[in-house]
């Protein structure tokens, strides 16, 4: 797996990710709207890793393939969360409209 930069900066959902790995609870969002942002993002960025994963995967050099499958059913796994999440988000958004 590539190292990140020196200036790497986490983003909002890096952090919301490793708080909810150490906890093994979900971030509450503050409110409906801010959940369903944070859960778009969330899908945004992970699909991301997922295609660079992917891509990697085609030319795996030095990594082990094995290593590259279970990160990425790790990542399928948190995807599925996220995007569970968020359709309950929209249906709580919804019954408030």
């Amino acid at each position: 797996m590539t190292e990140p930069s020196d200036n790497y900066e986490p983003t909002e959902v890096d952090l919301d990710l490793v708080v909810e790995e150490a906890t093994g609870k979900p971030v509450k969002p503050a409110n409906v709207t801010a959940g369903i942002v944070s859960m778009r993002q969330r899908i945004t960025q992970l699909e991301a890793e997922k295609a660079s994963l992917l891509d990697r995967l085609g030319t795996a050099a030095g990594e082990s393939e094995e290593a590259l499958n279970k990160h990425l059913a790790a990542i399928n796994k948190v995807l599925a969360t996220a995007r569970e999440r968020l359709a309950h988000y929209e249906a709580q958004l919804g019954a408030q409209n």
